[in-house]
C-alpha cells in the first residue's frame, strides 16, 4: 500500500518513449502551457475588440416590413445595400434610400455623408434640395462629396464611418465598381459597427447575386403614384415595389416575396399602397365612374 501513494518524479521529455510506442503520454511542460495560454489570451482579446456593440433597430413604420427583419427593424450601425430593379429604377432606389435616411435621423440626429462620382450625378441627376425636403429629409444635414473614381467613394465611406457624430454614410457606386467586393464591404461593416453609424451603398442591379458582408440587400422598383384626393390631379405619394434579396439573419420565404409600399411624408413612415391595404378601393372608384356616366347620360 505504501507504493500506491508514492509520487514519482515528473519526466518532461517523453518523446522517445512515444515514438517507440512505450510509456504513457503526458501533458506539455508548464512553461509551454503558459506560453500557449498567453498567445490564446492575446488572440481572444483582439477578437473581442471586433465584437460590435448592440445597436437599436430602426422601425420602418410598417408591420409587414419590420416583421421580416431581425430585431423587428432595420439594423443600425451596419451596412445595407439598395439596388434598382431595372435600369430605369435608379431614381426609385435613391428615393427609397432618402426615405430611410429621413426616418433614421429622427432616431440618431446628426449629419449625413453623401459620396458619389461626379459623372453619375451629371448623367443620372444630382440631389434636389426641395425634393429632399418634400420627402422629409432636411437638405442641410447632407455633407456632399464628389469624387472621380469608385474607389474614392469607398475611401470616403471608411473615413466617414469612423466619426461617431454622423448619423449615416451613403455611397453611390456605378455598375462597374470592381473595388467593392467582400473584403471592402467587410471593412465598411466593421467600421459602422464600432461607431454606430449606419452605412448605405447603392449599386447597380446586376450585383444582386454577388457575395458581400451587407446586413440586407433591397431591390427597388418604381410604381405609378396614386393620388388620395378625389377631384385633384397631380402626383401622389411615392410608391415602390420592394424585395428583400438578402438578410444575414434570415427571413421566411413568405415574408421575402415583396411589398408594394408608399411613403407618408407627414408621419415619415412606410405603408402598404392602397390596392393592397384596401382592395375595395378599386370597385368603389369603378362605381363612382359608372354613376357619373349614368348621370351624364340622363342629363343629355
Amino acid at each position: 500500500m505504501k507504493h500506491i501513494f508514492e509520487a514519482k518524479p515528473f519526466q518532461e521529455n517523453l518523446e522517445p518513449d512515444l515514438r517507440s510506442g512505450s510509456g504513457k503520454a503526458s501533458g506539455p511542460a508548464p512553461e509551454k502551457t503558459g506560453s500557449v495560454l498567453e498567445a490564446l489570451r492575446r488572440r481572444i482579446a483582439t477578437q473581442e475588440r471586433l465584437i460590435p456593440t448592440p445597436r437599436p433597430s430602426l422601425k420602418l413604420g410598417l408591420e409587414a416590413l419590420d416583421a421580416a427583419l431581425p430585431g423587428s427593424g432595420l439594423k443600425t450601425g451596419a451596412l445595407h445595400e439598395i439596388l434598382p430593379a431595372t435600369h430605369g429604377d435608379v431614381a426609385a432606389g435613391l428615393g427609397f434610400g432618402i426615405c430611410l435616411l429621413a426616418r433614421l435621423v429622427r432616431q440618431r440626429p446628426g449629419p449625413i455623408l453623401w459620396a458619389a462620382p461626379t459623372h453619375l450625378e451629371n448623367s443620372q441627376g444630382a440631389l434636389y434640395p426641395p425634393g429632399l425636403a418634400a420627402l422629409g429629409l432636411d437638405p442641410n444635414r447632407l455633407i456632399r462629396i464628389e469624387v472621380r473614381k469608385p474607389i474614392d467613394v469607398l475611401w470616403a465611406l471608411e473615413e466617414g464611418l469612423s466619426h461617431a457624430p454622423l448619423a449615416a454614410a451613403v455611397g453611390i457606386l456605378p455598375d462597374n465598381a470592381r473595388a467593392y467586393d467582400f473584403a471592402a464591404s467587410r471593412r465598411l461593416g466593421l467600421r459602422a459597427a464600432r461607431q454606430g453609424v449606419t452605412a448605405f451603398v447603392m449599386r447597380g442591379r446586376q450585383a444582386s447575386a454577388e457575395t458581400t458582408a451587407a446586413e440586407t440587400r433591397w431591390s427597388v422598383a418604381s410604381l405609378p403614384a396614386v393620388t388620395h384626393f378625389s377631384g385633384r390631379s397631380g402626383p401622389g405619394a411615392p410608391r415602390w415595389r420592394l424585395a428583400l434579396l438578402k438578410c444575414r439573419q434570415g427571413i421566411s420565404r413568405r415574408s421575402s416575396k415583396g411589398w408594394d409600399v408608399e411613403w407618408d411624408h407627414e408621419t415619415l413612415s412606410f405603408r402598404l399602397s392602397a390596392p393592397l391595404a384596401d382592395r375595395t378601393a378599386a370597385p368603389t372608384r369603378a362605381r363612382t365612374q359608372d354613376t357619373g356616366q349614368r348621370t351624364w347620360a340622363e342629363a343629355s
